[in-house]
């Protein structure tokens, strides 16, 4: 080998050496972002975009200790344009420095700026090290994206097209796989996007969604199935269909907008019957009075065939009106649906004559409609006199009180006070005077109500020539029969005709009655003969005696005056002879007897007794002769008033020929 040659290796592997070292301490490791969901193209987690992002640094060789001076190192950051240009990189968040004392405080020191992750894009990322003895060096950059964009944007996603008919058992048979959708195209749709489809009765809504029906990648073709086995699990309904979509960097879309679809399953309503109105079917009319009875005016559904009690009754009452519904439940056929009382009114409007009015109702199941079966029926809400005042529409209505038509005045025919009657008007008429409305026809027709009863014997018919004030007499038998009240109601209709219907009332007057005197119709004696009470008097069955001896008497119906019954004063006088005033002393009996409501409606007996205290003392023949008399009266409360009964009086004879009544019978 020669001299020359061995010298030229010698130089080579020394230069191979050098080159070697000079790589090593020139290669600085690449920086890393713990946040990259995808590495292959530097995607981060979005929620690492709300605050100041760590990059991971290796220690790089020969950091100094404090007594050669300090390492600085220094990122930076370069935005990549869409045709994927690098920029120039620049200096981000401060210069740090290290030495061998700081070096370990690495992992948790270098971080970029928030500020920086903004706006979202593709970046790229390097640091230098400025050396103590300010020898620079530089990493490789490695690519990072921002996004913070979900799928759709800003924007709800479309909805997806559902089948526009009830999904029933005849459409899963013509369609086997469930029901297919294709979610609508968007831009940037990526490889990573993910869904989630819903499909429950209540609206997906953020926070709280229902369970995913189906989740997973997003085909690139975005179709999607609802499982016919799904939709035979979940059964029948009224369901919402939406979904969410999300990017690999977590991004989650808006709900989208809802699509509904509707399912039923099994047999399905069928062979409805027309609807009926049971307030048309008396006079063939709906009018006023249907609309004020307590059950107000109803719509009659006959039972159908496969009905279930979750079926809906939706009613429809004229045309220009909302339906309104009523669901099934437990009660079973036929079923009542009321109208309310603002859709007649507005049905009705400002017509003034009978309309011809639509009545039309549907199963609704599910919000699935069958049917409609309708009807018509006349309806007349027509009034007449001052129009009510008030907001229009009447919001009281169909409130019979007109506080236009003014409150009449009663006065007595001898007292000729202002709604008072006193005692000196007792067995006359009252006259009653109000205010000729207007405006009034000739024609229409005016009743009158005391105490809520009409007085038929006052009912006028309108001549506008009597105004403007008109009197009628109340007769004194609705006076006597309604008793005394310091409050008792008044009042007068107006009609358009003679014809019942849509009678306005007007505002009560109260007048205060005390013209009535109260006698109320004497008690009478059982068991007597030929006008006598006697022996035979004290049983009930004379030949079969039972109970103790007593007189009875037989107190009529009292429920005019006590209609829930109430405390009876009975009294027995005991006479002596046949004639005169002759009271036996001590046999007189005072007893209160309370009344139950239904004792107050028929009537019911009371007993004389004990018979050797009350009716044995009246066989005196040393007196004024073995026979005398009985005399009942009975009294109770009405107010604060006490009334007494007109006084039944009966002979009595107890006298045998052989002494008195044997006591027992034999």
């Amino acid at each position: 080998m020669s001299t020359t040659s061995a010298l030229h290796r010698a130089k080579l592997a020394r230069f191979n050496y050098l080159s070697k070292l000079i790589r090593r301490k020139t290669a600085l490791a690449d920086p890393k972002i713990p946040g990259i969901i995808d590495q292959t193209d530097g995607t981060l987690n979005k929620d690492l975009l709300n605050d100041d992002l760590p990059v991971a640094i290796e220690e790089w060789e020969d950091v100094p200790d404090p007594a050669r001076g300090n390492d600085y190192l220094q990122l930076h950051i370069a935005l990549v344009d869409d045709n994927g240009v690098v920029g120039e990189f620049e200096k981000v968040g401060p210069e740090l420095e290290f030495n061998t004392d700081n070096i370990d405080t690495l992992p948790d020191a270098v971080l970029i700026p928030k500020a920086n992750l903004a706006p979202d894009g593709e970046r790229q990322l390097k640091y230098s090290i400025e050396k103590y003895n300010t020898n620079v060096t530089w990493s490789n950059p490695i690519p990072y994206i921002c996004d913070s964009i979900p799928p759709w944007g800003n924007d709800t996603p479309d909805a997806v097209s559902l089948p526009a008919v009830p999904i029933t058992d005849a459409w899963l048979t013509a369609n086997p796989t469930g029901i297919k959708l294709t979610l609508a195209e968007y831009d940037n749709q990526q490889a990573k996007d993910t869904y989630a489809l819903f499909y429950s009765k209540s609206v997906p809504v953020y926070p709280d969604l229902p369970p995913a029906l189906d989740s997973g990648l997003l085909p690139p073709n975005r179709e999607l199935l609802i499982k016919k086995a799904d939709i035979e699990t979940l059964s029948d309904g009224h369901y919402y269909v939406g979904y969410v979509l999300a990017d690999k960097a977590t991004n989650l879309s808006r709900v989208s907008f809802i699509s509904e679809v509707f399912v039923n399953l099994g047999t399905l309503p069928e062979n409805l019957l027309p609807p009926k109105v049971p307030a048309a079917e008396i006079d063939g009319l709906v009018n006023l009075e249907d609309a004020r009875a307590p059950e107000g005016v109803t719509v009659q559904i006959e039972e159908f065939a496969n009905s279930r009690p979750s079926d809906r009754i939706e009613v429809t009452w004229g045309t220009d009106t909302d339906p309104f519904s009523e669901e099934i439940g437990s009660g079973g056929f036929p079923l009542f649906i009321r109208v309310p009382n603002e859709v007649l009114q507005k049905a009705y409007g400002k017509a003034d004559t009978v309309v011809n009015t639509a009545v039309s109702y549907r199963v609704l199941r599910h919000g699935v409609p069958y049917g409609p079966e309708s009807i018509t029926v006349d309806v007349d809400f027509s009034v007449i006199g001052p129009v009510h005042p008030g907001p229009d529409p009447d919001p009281d209505w169909p409130d019979p009180i007109n506080s236009q038509l003014l409150a009449p005045t009663v006065k007595g025919e001898v007292s000729d006070t202002a709604n008072e009657l006193h005692r000196s008007d007792a067995n006359r008429p009252a006259k009653l005077s109000f205010p000729l409305y207007t405006p009034a026809v000739d024609g229409e027709v005016v009743d009158f109500y005391w105490d809520g009863t009409l007085v038929t014997e006052a009912t006028y018919d309108v001549k506008t020539a009597d105004g403007p004030t008109i009197t009628v007499n109340i007769p004194w038998s609705y006076i006597v029969t309604a008793g005394n009240n310091p409050a008792l109601p008044v009042f007068y209709t107006i009609r358009k005709s003679r014809a019942p219907g849509n009678e306005q009332r007007s505002v009560s007057a109260s007048v205060n009655v005390d013209a009535v005197t109260v006698v109320p119709e004497a008690a009478e004696f059982q068991r007597t003969t030929r006008d006598w009470l006697n022996c035979n008097s004290l049983w009930e069955d004379p030949l079969n005696p039972a109970g103790d001896p007593a007189f009875r008497v037989f107190v009529k119906p009292l429920a005019q005056h006590l209609p829930n019954g109430g405390v009876v004063t009975m009294n027995w006088t005991a006479l002596g002879g046949l004639t005169g005033e002759n009271p036996i002393s001590g046999a007189e009996l005072t007893v209160p007897v309370t009344i139950t409501k239904q004792q107050a409606e028929d009537g019911f007996y009371w007993d004389i007794k004990p018979y050797v205290t009350h009716i044995l003392p009246i066989y005196q023949p040393a007196g004024d002769g073995a026979d005398g008399r009985g005399r009942v009266t009975y009294s109770f409360k009405i107010g604060a008033e006490t009334v007494t009964s007109e006084p039944v009086e009966n002979k009595v004879g107890l006298g045998t020929g052989a002494g008195t009544c044997p006591i027992p019978a034999p």
